[in-house]
């Protein structure tokens, strides 16, 4: 084992409340055994390849720039800039305009550090894990291959293990691979100081078969065993030493389909559309914004509305980009969810949905608790054992805190250590919960944050009144 080093294992779109004994014992027995963060979140918009950024750079949208799945930037003129697609990134880079901060792997190799990533994601999820991993010499391994996959790393999973499975829902034959890849390839050679491994469920199969459908479980249960796999390495030795496990985002049910660009056709070539939805507006002026918010108010199928008048001054009914760390330049002029259900502690938290799945599948993006819920939990040295928090935290506080583990600094990151979890780290900090309330045409919105310092953390957003869910 390496000092300090950390595998850091993502369940893509887990949400807490499905990580049970029942469902993913193996999960659920190491959150209890280290430190787990219990009121973790995702960012906003709640999607994978924004939080992957965010995880990566340590920062918000509103810092690191890549501010949805999906919106429009001038290295895809006359299209939307689709992060899933490496080559939009790609393009983007040579232009300056992927990504304002550098990422954990840029850190790591300036200190002389390495970094791996193994991963079953999207090719434009897994390349913004590690953006510059060619250059740094980074090994990467993709279910996509090459130049996504580092051609050595690609290459000897293909000569150890034969051809990569097809993709599947549940994606197990994916998953097992990437598995081997990582405890037979990876850590069969020097540790790397850091490493990720992406595992794609439960989210693909969520997305078709809905949050609680018996496919999704039978995907938990696979990756679960994945895990255990991941976990028999560790605790004889021959892996890191630390281990974190995180989500990017949870899922609700998506019940109603809606298509933003077809209902508002005036904005139909400057929008980008989905579970958040951006205007690029040719008036830009506070009141082309405000224009754009009263027609959106009026309908119920809108959820929240972000926009900021010049100088970061409020608009009537729309909510301040600073509160979602969001409302980067290269983002929407005004941004705007799908409504969704508010609140509760049932399990049928639904919402509109604009992409291409069925009623009843699996749906994140916006900012319902269900959405925003994440596993965050680390054992091992560097942790405490049999620690609960409940400290709010976010995806970018765990750049940092990885940094600190490795005993390096963490400049220029927004994210904060969480020392409250970590040994001989410092006593947890003091939180207040918040509750920013608008109203404007009858249009209720309502965003439920935590202030930690200087920090603001969502918990949950919703509207009501003639904007609610009906």
């Amino acid at each position: 084992m390496k000092a300090g080093s950390c595998l850091i294992v993502t369940f893509d779109g887990l949400r807490r409340d499905r990580a049970t004994p029942s469902l993913m014992p193996n999960l659920a027995r190491f959150m209890t055994e280290g430190s787990d963060f219990i009121n973790s979140r995702s960012v906003f918009p709640s999607e994978t390849r924004v939080a992957v950024t965010s995880t990566a750079t340590g920062c918000p949208p509103a810092a690191h720039g890549l501010v949805a799945n999906q919106y429009l930037h001038p290295a895809t003129p006359g299209r939307p800039f689709q992060t899933a697609d490496y080559r939009d990134l790609m393009a983007a880079a040579a232009l300056g305009q992927l990504i304002d901060r550098p990422s954990l792997g840029d850190r790591l190799a300036a200190a002389g550090r390495t970094m791996a990533v193994v991963s079953t994601a999207t090719p434009g999820a897994t390349w913004m894990m590690n953006p510059n991993a060619r250059t740094l010499g980074h090994p990467v391994f993709s279910v996509y291959g090459p130049p996504v996959s580092t051609s050595p790393l690609h290459e000897a999973a293909l000569a150890a293990f034969g051809p990569v499975p097809e993709a599947g829902t549940p994606n197990n034959g994916r998953i097992d691979y990437a598995t081997r890849v990582l405890t037979e390839l990876v850590y069969a050679g020097e540790t790397p100081d850091v490493c990720i491994l992406w595992l794609s469920d439960p989210d693909i199969t969520s997305h078709g078969f809905g949050v609680f459908g018996a496919e999704t479980e039978q995907a938990q249960a696979h990756a679960d065993a994945a895990f255990g796999k991941i976990l028999e390495l560790w605790r004889a030795g021959r892996g890191p030493e630390n281990l974190i496990v995180m989500s990017d985002h949870g899922q609700i049910t998506g019940s109603r389909q809606v298509e933003p660009a077809r209902l508002l056709p005036q904005w139909a070539s400057r929008m980008s559309t989905g579970s958040f939805n951006g205007i690029y507006l040719d008036d830009r002026s506070s009141g082309g914004k405000q224009a754009a918010i009263d027609v959106l108010s009026d309908l119920d199928w809108v959820g929240l509305i972000f926009a900021d008048a010049d100088a970061g001054k409020p608009l009537e009914g729309a909510m301040p980009w600073s509160l979602v760390g969001n409302g980067h330049p290269r983002g929407p002029d005004v941004g705007f969810t799908l409504s969704a259900t508010p609140p509760s502690d049932a399990a049928g938290d639904e919402c509109y949905f604009s992409a291409h799945i069925q009623p009843g599948g699996g749906m994140h993006g916006g900012l319902n608790r269900g959405e925003l819920s994440t596993v965050l939990a680390g054992a091992g040295p560097a942790f405490k054992a049999g620690f609960k928090s409940d400290v709010p935290c976010w995806l970018p506080d765990i750049a940092p805190t990885v940094m600190a583990i490795l005993g390096l600094g963490a400049e220029g990151m927004e994210g904060r250590v969480l020392g409250e979890g970590l040994v001989g780290g410092p006593a947890a900090p003091a939180f207040e919960k918040k509750l920013h309330s608008i109203c404007h045409l009858g249009h209720e919105q309502h965003l439920s944050y935590w202030q930690i310092g200087n920090r603001t953390i969502v918990d949950c957003g919703w509207t009501s009144g003639s904007g609610a869910w009906r």
